[in-house]
C-alpha cells in the first residue's frame, strides 16, 4: 500500500493528539509530581482563603501528605483580572494584558479591569510591605468593562520587580494579576 506524503503528515499529528488521551483525576496521597484530583469536580466549601502554608521542593525533590483544597467560586460573574494599568489619576491610566510599571518613590493610581471586578474589593499586593494601598473606587473601561482603581503609594526603597495584584470580593473569591505591576527604579 503506498501512502502519499502529504496524507502521512496530516495523520501524524491527529495520531500524536489520539495516543495523548485525556488524563482523569486520582485519589491518595501525592507524591512527586502529584495525582491531581478526585476527578468529581465538586467544590465543597467557599470559606475564606486560610493562612498559607508554604511547602518547599527543590528540584527533583519530592513531598508527601500535602493536601491542597481550592475553595468554590461563589460570586457572579466570577471575577476575574484581564488588564491592568497605571496613571497619575484614572483618567490618564491606560491598561492592558500585559502588565504595568510603576516607579520607586510614587503615588500612583492602579486600574484593573474585568468581570467581577469593583471597589468593594480587597486589594493585597504581593512581596514587602512597601507598596500602600487606599481609595478603591468602582470604575468603567470605555467598553463598559467593571474595574476598580485604587491608589498606591511605593516606598522610595521599595523592591524592585514583579508583583501580584491580588483582589478578593465579599463572597471570599480572589482573582489575581500575576506579576502584572513591575516595580521600577
Amino acid at each position: 500500500m503506498s501512502v502519499k506524503k502529504t496524507s502521512l503528515i496530516l495523520l501524524l499529528p491527529i495520531c500524536a493528539l489520539l495516543a495523548c488521551g485525556g488524563g482523569g483525576g486520582g485519589s491518595g496521597n501525592a507524591v512527586g509530581g502529584g495525582t491531581g484530583g478526585n476527578g468529581t469536580g465538586a467544590c465543597t466549601s467557599n470559606a475564606a482563603p486560610a493562612t498559607p502554608n508554604v511547602v518547599t521542593v527543590a528540584a527533583g525533590q519530592t513531598t508527601a501528605s500535602t493536601d491542597i483544597t481550592v475553595a468554590c467560586q461563589v460570586s457572579s460573574p466570577t471575577a476575574n483580572a484581564e488588564d491592568i494599568g497605571v496613571g497619575t489619576s484614572v483618567n490618564t491610566a491606560t491598561a492592558s494584558n500585559s502588565g504595568a510599571q510603576i516607579a520607586q518613590g510614587t503615588t500612583m493610581t492602579v486600574i484593573l479591569f474585568g468581570p467581577g471586578l469593583s471597589g468593594n474589593m480587597t486589594v493585597t499586593i504581593s512581596g514587602p510591605n512597601d507598596i500602600t494601598v487606599s481609595n478603591p473606587t468602582t470604575i468603567k473601561a470605555t467598553d463598559n468593562t467593571p474595574g476598580i482603581a485604587f491608589t498606591a503609594v511605593v516606598s522610595p526603597t521599595a523592591a524592585l520587580g514583579g508583583r501580584t495584584v491580588f483582589l478578593q470580593d465579599s463572597n471570599n473569591d480572589v482573582t489575581a494579576f500575576t506579576g502584572g505591576l513591575e516595580v521600577i527604579p
